[in-house]
């Protein structure tokens, strides 16, 4: 049965907004918005690695990247990712315009990752099909290189959800949650010190889940 009061429920999420971000950092709050948006902006953005370069870049140059099914028919299927194909396209099919006949230009710098002799965009891609159709050759962009591979940072809440099911007796599976931990452990660069900080003892008094942890964080 659904919650019975949803101006409660709006109020209620208004509150829980306000205090996550009172609690937060701008780098929190980047990394929960971009784990929410399912993209790979925070991965960048938030590694210390990558170098920044802020420049105008010629449209060619990109490589095109995914926004929603529709789009993707065309901008990666039909035009392989090529803003040139994508603008032949646009120019030759009246169909295919009127689909990014919404997509809007400004002149916020778009995001690019340079990986693989590639310059990829990881955020801007309204606005650079809006560049492609109306004809535009330049756009401006902060342009990142990775020196190493990308490590990217975990959201708290991926490893308190693991340890709340298991807590709760909804699923006891122990080699389950250990293994689990030791994978997010070696794939985000921050598990360990969230294992070790923000899951401690100070915070989750379980012996189990204490002992679990000390595990996990031994392997």
């Amino acid at each position: 049965m659904p919650f019975p009061d949803q101006e409660y429920l709006q109020n209620l999420i208004k509150h829980l907004e306000t205090r996550v971000k009172s609690n937060s950092t701008t780098q929190d709050l980047l990394l929960m918005y971009s784990g929410a948006a399912m993209n790979w902006i925070a991965d960048f953005v938030l590694d210390e690695s990558v170098e920044w370069e802020k420049r105008e870049m010629e449209i060619n140059q990109l490589t095109l990247t995914g926004t929603n099914p529709q789009w993707n028919k065309i901008i990666l299927e039909q035009a392989e990712r090529s803003p040139e194909k994508l603008r032949e396209l646009i120019i030759n099919n009246q169909d295919i315009a009127n689909t990014f006949k919404t997509a809007e230009f400004n002149n916020a710098p778009i995001l690019v990752r340079f990986e693989d002799e590639k310059y990829s965009v990881l955020d801007g891609m309204h606005r650079v099909v809006a560049a492609i159709r109306d004809g535009k050759k330049l756009i401006a962009a902060y342009t990142g290189t990775p020196s190493q591979n990308p490590k990217p940072m975990c959201e708290p809440h991926v490893v308190y959800d693991l340890l709340k099911v298991y807590h709760r007796g909804l699923n006891r599976d122990r080699a389950g949650l250990i293994a689990a931990l030791k994978f997010l452990k070696q794939a985000y660069v921050n598990v360990e010190d969230l294992l070790t900080n923000r899951f401690g003892p100070q915070w989750i008094a379980n012996k189990d889940i204490q002992e679990i942890i000390t595990e996990v964080l031994k392997a």
